[in-house]
This record gives structure tokens, C-alpha cells and sequence, in this order.
């Protein structure tokens, strides 16, 4: 009788740890979940939408890159193209401001 129940044991145990495993969820599985999509929304230019304002900022930017590029010396046109730099860039600042104004009173 002994022999009997040590040789069921032998063989039965191998069959219950695999039904065990099943039992416990190791044959299907539950699929991962998912984030929620994040939509990502890029930071708008305040001169969208505002067409003049944007050929403005243009014209200055072209008026910017010529001055940079007229260098005469250490001196520079006796420093009248650096405060006319200046003022190109004061005058590119005021028009951005323009813009975010508009923006947040329409």
C-alpha cells in the first residue's frame, strides 16, 4: 500500500504543478495596459496670424543682417551703425510685443 501511494505520487506530481500553473494564470495572460495618447500641442509664434506684423519683423530682420555685415573698422561708421543696430533690435522687440498684445485681446 505504501508502494502504491509513493508511486501515484511520483507520477501525479509532475501533472499537478502544470495544472496548478494554468490555474494561476500561466498559460493566458492579460494584455499590458495601454497609456492614453498625449497629444502634444507646439507653442504657437504670436506672429501667426497677423501677416503684416510677420513681413515687419522680416523687413528688420533683412535690416539687422545688413548692418552686421557693413563693418568698416573697429569704429563702425563712427557708432552710428551700432546704435542703429540697437534700434533694429528694440524695433524687432516692439513688434513681437505688438503681436502677443493682439493675441491676448482679440
Amino acid at each position: 500500500m505504501i508502494e502504491r501511494a509513493r508511486a501515484w505520487r511520483r507520477l501525479a506530481t509532475p501533472w499537478l504543478l502544470l495544472a496548478m500553473g494554468a490555474g494561476l494564470g500561466g498559460c493566458v495572460q492579460a494584455p499590458p495596459v495601454q497609456r492614453p495618447v498625449v497629444v502634444v500641442e507646439h507653442p504657437r509664434s504670436p506672429l501667426e496670424g497677423h501677416p503684416h506684423l510677420l513681413a515687419a519683423v522680416r523687413a528688420i530682420d533683412a535690416q539687422i543682417a545688413q548692418l552686421r555685415a557693413a563693418r568698416n573698422g573697429d569704429d563702425g561708421f563712427g557708432g552710428h551703425r551700432g546704435r542703429a543696430l540697437q534700434l533694429a533690435l528694440q524695433a524687432r522687440a516692439e513688434v513681437y510685443r505688438a503681436a502677443v498684445f493682439a493675441d491676448r485681446h482679440r
